[in-house]
């Protein structure tokens, strides 16, 4: 996995790195965009002195439309990634349909999906070894963000949650989920990064973010949770 998810505008493919490593879409560890496994190592954060710290960012408003599910259909999504040397996962995910598979050689251990005006997206990774709970995770990012977004971005923390929730075989997973929204532009982006433990433990194998605005929630929820109770992920021999 990576560190959190930051997005801005069109520019979404940056923005949903922030749940696996990025912030605001882009990685933390990287200036473009979650590349190793677990979370990725944010960027250092200078101290400046109390005359340097940049005034807090005023969002412009944003004139779309709010996302929501209404008519939505959502549709299953095979896949494969693979963590460098590690063994491939096959990925298999309920998404919203005419939403735009996408990859990058950078990161061959996720892949994105992204919705026709490109403004909002799920990031889905896997195939990083189940070293840590779904909950150290969400903990590990929560550092990782406090530490490494500019003060100017206007960082909020809105949700931490570690529950349990059902797949679509009726069987438990456990499931830790961090929101947040902060300005990495111009516009103020929300931001929900989930780990799930697809198996019998609570050993996070799967990390998705979703990134859109904040009159999304709502919608950005809805697909989020249709993901999580759908994702199923197991290594090839």
């Amino acid at each position: 996995m990576r560190a959190p998810v930051l997005a801005g505008g069109v520019a979404l493919l940056a923005a949903l790195g922030a749940a696996a490593g990025f912030v605001g879409g882009e990685r933390l560890d990287q200036p473009e965009v979650p590349g190793a496994f677990g979370l990725a190592a944010p960027v250092p954060v200078a101290s400046p002195s109390a005359a340097e710290v940049l005034p807090i960012k005023t969002p412009k408003p944003s004139n779309l439309k709010a996302f929501g599910t209404e008519g939505l259909d959502f549709g299953r999504r095979s896949f494969t990634v693979q963590q460098g040397k590690d063994k491939p996962v096959a990925v298999s995910i309920r998404v919203p349909d005419g939403w735009t598979l996408t990859r990058s050689t950078k990161t061959p251990g996720e892949v994105k999906f992204l919705d026709p005006l490109k403004e909002r997206g799920v990031r889905v990774e896997s195939g990083f070894p189940p070293d840590l709970s779904t909950n150290e995770f969400r903990e590990k990012l929560t550092l990782e963000l406090e530490s490494s977004v500019p003060h100017e971005d206007d960082l909020r923390l809105l949700a931490q949650t570690d529950t349990v929730l059902e797949d679509d075989d009726g069987q438990s997973r456990a499931v830790s989920t961090l929101i947040y929204t902060y300005i990495p532009n111009e516009v103020r982006r929300y931001v929900i990064v989930r780990w799930i433990a697809t198996g019998d433990d609570e050993q996070a194998t799967v990390e998705m973010s979703i990134t859109g605005l904040p009159q999304d929630a709502e919608g950005l929820t809805a697909v989020l949770d249709e993901a999580t109770r759908s994702v199923e992920a197991k290594a090839k021999s």
